[in-house]
């Protein structure tokens, strides 16, 4: 056996420095012999390609053949700009696909990209222990990542900071030293509101931490949202763009250049991702709403007056049933198998039969979900002491808070558990808390439940589907809609509350709209983007392999989404595509 593994261990050695040998020897060749070589692999079967490494250069080379297949654009095309800083370089995977899409369809395309002309980005948490003297530390390393993304698929681009000159940089700079903690939501450029943008970029520095942010890093953050803006500003008037198409639309990163462009009457189209693994939601913004969820009265008037037909209410089931007994969401990575265990968790949190159970599911505190529509109260953290508070005068209902699972990987001094534990040592008798490491799966919480009270999250939504009733602090994007209980003000907020225990089960009408709805969310707006499907994790990335995939008409998804970005469309897919993303061909 031993002589077995050293001969294997040989064998290894042998082949290693076999491969060392031609790659030094492929370095040594010029150009044209090495274009030669790159031709000859791209005519072999795809798994005989992955045997040899495909450089950055071939990848360019690669594009730059897939380019030729196509007429240039020509000058008088519709630009769209794309505003990807960077700081998050797998996001530049799904936006420079989308760009070289849309290049090869005959649409100008330039991306601008960050340059560090400021310190403080999305990069920055507190958790990083950097001092923000040496932010600038990660930034050679961000950029030279971020412009290898570009540069290999072939997209034209700037930097930020190639808008904004010398003086007027110090010019910025003196505005926001005047900014401080108490004035930053006033906080505009040019007429545009941009203070938003740097509370919530703070908010998410501090990652749930309640401490005291140090002036200049609340200077710096206002800095870095007035030189966006200004950039923004500029290279809209350079490139004078049809559409701006960006991720995120909240933090310094995004939000001021969004925002600018909506007061030069540019449209703007938004994007993240979804609940499966690479499927994406896309959003026109209308009025400085990012809420990728958000769908428009119109939209919604038509899905609501169509019942869901035998077929869509079984991709619906079906996709509910793989998403609580299979690690197949985006969202939902650490799901427990389901097991059933409802009268378990029933016993163990001490229930009393015949008194009804509501639950009271939290979020993340920092997450950039505050951003997009509006809450009953000023944070999270307010909406979830103040619930207590109101239910532990409620002894008629048993109330379960369910705390957020991605809590388990945070730090324990932050988050809603630690909140708890801290504001209430001791929780009024008819208060449990399910904490986030609990292993629960989702649906056995929900079939424990009478109803349900949130402020934003899915699982709102998908109580809802369970025919149970659902209470809501502040407008969801699935409020509304005639399924659920809207507290949109405190005082109303309280007052359905105060009911709980009386709220009887959604009625079959209303129980078939939250379907609808969910139809519309989960199966029509979750549009794949194959060119990115990682096989090997939820997580994508660009899959050089299937750059044909970006053609016109190669990819009926790739179709669709340059299609509706161009004509401003809501991004709701159609039965075929609905189907041919059902049946996982893609």
């Amino acid at each position: 056996m031993s002589e077995r593994l050293t001969g294997m261990a040989a064998f290894r050695r042998s082949s290693a420095g076999w491969f060392k040998a031609l790659r030094t020897l492929y370095r040594r060749l010029p150009r044209g012999l090495r274009e030669v070589v790159w031709t000859t692999v791209d005519r072999l079967p795809l798994r005989v390609q992955r045997l040899f490494p495909h450089t950055g250069e071939h990848q360019r080379w690669q594009m730059q053949r897939l380019y030729e297949r196509n007429d240039a654009p020509r000058p008088a095309a519709p630009t769209v700009l794309f505003w990807v800083p960077g700081g998050m370089q797998h996001l530049l995977h799904v936006e420079t696909g989308i760009a070289a899409a849309l290049r090869l369809r005959g649409y100008n395309v330039h991306a601008i990209l960050c340059d560090s002309p400021y310190r403080a980005c999305v990069r920055r948490e507190v958790t990083d222990g950097i001092p923000y003297e040496n932010w600038r530390e990660l930034c050679e390393k961000c950029i030279t990542s971020n412009r290898g993304v570009v540069e290999l698929m072939g997209i034209p681009y700037s930097s930020v900071g190639d808008f904004v000159s010398p003086d007027t940089r110090k010019a910025l700079w003196c505005l926001a030293e005047q900014c401080t903690a108490d004035n930053l939501p006033e906080l505009t450029y040019r007429g545009v509101a941009i203070g938003q943008n740097v509370v919530s970029s703070l908010v998410r520095y501090r990652r749930g931490f309640h401490i005291e942010i140090d002036e200049r890093i609340v200077c710096e953050y206002a800095y870095s949202a007035l030189l966006s803006a200004e950039a923004a500003r500029v290279a809209i008037e350079r490139f004078k763009p049809e559409r701006v198409f960006m991720s995120h639309g909240v933090y310094v990163d995004w939000g001021p250049a969004l925002h600018t462009s909506l007061a030069h009457f540019i449209p703007v189209t938004t994007w993240k991702s979804s609940y499966l693994a690479a499927r994406f939601l896309f959003h026109h913004v209308a009025d400085g709403n990012v809420d990728f969820y958000q769908l428009s009265d119109r939209a919604w008037r038509k899905r609501a007056a169509t019942p869901l037909t035998e077929q869509e209410e079984k991709s619906l089931d079906a996709f509910l049933y793989n998403r609580y007994h299979h690690p197949v969401g985006f969202d939902l990575r650490s799901l427990h198998r389901y097991a059933g265990k409802t009268e378990w968790l029933r016993s163990k949190y001490r229930l009393e039969r015949g008194k009804p159970v509501w639950g009271i599911m939290s979020h993340i505190s920092w997450d950039s979900v505050a951003d997009y529509s509006p809450m009953a109260y000023p944070s999270f953290d307010e909406w979830i002491i103040d619930t207590i508070e109101q239910v532990s005068v409620i002894p008629e209902v048993q109330w379960l808070i369910k705390v957020h699972p991605a809590e388990t990987g945070y730090d324990r001094e932050v988050g809603v558990q630690r909140l708890i534990e801290t504001r209430f040592p001791k929780l009024p008798p008819n208060v449990r808390l399910i904490r986030a490491d609990e292993e629960v799966n989702t649906l056995e919480f929900f079939d424990l439940l009478d109803g349900g009270v949130t402020v934003y999250g899915t699982a709102g939504l998908e109580l809802a589907l369970s025919g149970k009733p659902v209470i809501l602090a502040g407008e969801a994007h699935y409020s509304g809609k005639g399924f659920t209980q809207d507290g949109f003000t405190i005082d109303r907020y309280r007052e359905i509350l105060r009911r709980a225990g009386c709220i009887g089960r959604p009625t079959v009408e209303q129980t078939a709209l939250a379907r609808q709805y969910a139809y519309s969310m989960f199966m029509q707006r979750q549009v794949p983007l194959p060119v990115v499907r990682d096989p090997h994790s939820l997580w994508w990335s660009l899959q050089h392999e299937k750059r044909g995939h970006l053609l016109p008409g190669a990819d009926p998804f790739l179709d669709f989404i340059c299609e509706h970005l161009i004509n401003g469309e809501e991004f709701i897919m159609g039965r075929d595509l609905v189907e041919l993303a059902d049946s996982n061909a893609w």
